[in-house]
């Protein structure tokens, strides 16, 4: 008996020593900065000073009330509605070339290409298509729109939508591998018991496919919510938040590094991963209603 409680105290010992490092890590560089982060939001720090002087909700009242604050939102609003345009063509392609499609690697390669070139590459891209005189205004002369020409990387009432256009050529292969892995993972059996059952082809994808992926289609759905209030390359490289194109990563970190408002940058941080859970918390109910039912 002493030989057995000897040995179990030995491998207890053991699995700390392996857990010690990777729970100091954990805290170091995890926990700790969010607590962090959480005392910082609460002061007007200006990241240099060793004097943090407390302002409580004051960072938290002005970053709700303050119109340049709210409009980043309705960029983030404008990059999530993108994000899911690219979801619903990813799944419509990626269930399309699970079948029996000439030239689908073709067609999977386009898609997956625009993944393995980098923001920098893709902004300089795009920067010289959407130019004045440039690819895009030639094609809307070539079929008669000339009229339509425009600066669109320029136009405040047209350059977020411009960029969420980029963000979807770019992005969108990132969700077509996705639900292609998904797809090629559902049981052919259940697509044969649909066949002999006589469904059709959506109703193949309403009860056969979508039902399959439904942990993939959650996963992801999470993904763009987190990538839509994250949106910090493309505004950054093609336009520097310039004419209303300010997303509400690219504003904590200007607030931060530009204008030295830590406490301020710190408690839109905060209240940019508040939102986040509670999305993400709705997205859980949601889909398990779906289940329970």
């Amino acid at each position: 008996m002493n030989m057995l409680s000897n040995k179990t105290k030995k491998e207890r010992q053991l699995i700390g020593c392996f857990l010690f490092c990777p729970l100091l890590l954990l805290f170091t560089f995890g926990i700790y900065p969010i607590f962090a982060l959480i005392e910082y939001s609460f002061t007007s720090w200006n990241g240099l000073s060793p004097v943090k002087t407390y302002v409580g909700f004051s960072n938290y009242i002005k970053i709700l009330t303050d119109p340049v604050y709210l409009k980043v939102f309705f960029n983030s609003l404008i990059y999530f509605i993108a994000g899911f345009i690219q979801i619903v063509i990813a799944l419509f392609f990626a269930i399309l070339l699970s079948t029996k499609v000439k030239g689908k690697n073709f067609f999977k390669a386009t898609f997956v290409f625009p993944c393995l070139i980098s923001g920098m590459a893709v902004a300089m891209l795009f920067r010289l298509f959407f130019s004045p005189g440039g690819s895009f205004d030639s094609l809307l002369e070539l079929i008669g729109l000339t009229e339509h020409t425009r600066y669109w990387l320029g136009d405040p009432r047209v350059v977020n939508y411009t960029l969420g256009f980029i963000s979807i050529w770019r992005h969108t292969g990132k969700s077509f591998i996705l639900y292609f892995g998904a797809v090629q993972c559902v049981p052919l059996e259940h697509y044969k018991l649909a066949e002999i059952e006589g469904a059709s082809w959506w109703q193949k994808v309403r009860l056969v496919i979508l039902p399959g992926i439904q942990i993939v289609l959650k996963i992801n759905f999470i993904l763009l919510t987190i990538g839509a209030l994250s949106t910090f390359e493309l505004p950054l490289i093609l336009t520097n938040g310039s004419n209303g194109t300010m997303t509400f990563l690219l504003q904590t970190m200007k607030t931060a590094f530009e204008k030295k408002m830590f406490g301020l940058a710190a408690s839109m941080a905060v209240i940019v991963s508040l939102v986040i859970l509670a999305i993400t918390a709705i997205q859980n109910k949601i889909y398990k209603g779906v289940e329970d039912d």
